[in-house]
């Protein structure tokens, strides 16, 4: 279910291998979620990070998605959509079965200078 694309931000590239995803994320740093997170510093929420890695998954899967378990997720720096208004999103994947994605994300500026956060978690795709 798509909540956040082609609002808070929009796919630029979207490249699909074989256990891979890489893609580059425009975040609309106009959009009202910044006005309460935070005024005049504007925060890209964690919450929102990990919906679009699972958005950018369910456009490369055509499936809805359930995150079934999170392994560990790490925010280690602040996404502000003023100062990096791309990020890359690189997403290293594994069907474990026909219904279940295991999945290792990480949101990074182009150059990779900056991690902001990465993750592993588990899907159910319906």
């Amino acid at each position: 279910m798509t909540l956040l694309k082609n609002d808070f931000f929009e796919i630029e590239k979207l490249e699909h291998s074989i256990g891979l995803i890489v893609s580059t994320i425009k975040i609309n740093s106009s959009h009202t979620i910044f006005d309460g997170h935070f005024p005049n510093n504007p925060i890209t929420p964690g919450v929102v990070q990990l919906q679009i890695t699972k958005e950018i998954l369910e456009e490369v899967f055509q499936k809805e998605l359930l995150l079934k378990e999170m392994r560990s997720c790490k925010f280690l720096a602040i996404l502000n959509p003023n100062e990096t208004p791309f990020f890359d999103l690189e997403i290293n994947y594994e069907l474990i079965d026909d219904s279940t994605l295991q999945i290792s994300a990480k949101g990074t500026t182009d150059d990779e200078s900056k991690t902001f956060f990465k993750f592993t978690a588990k899907y159910e795709m319906n």
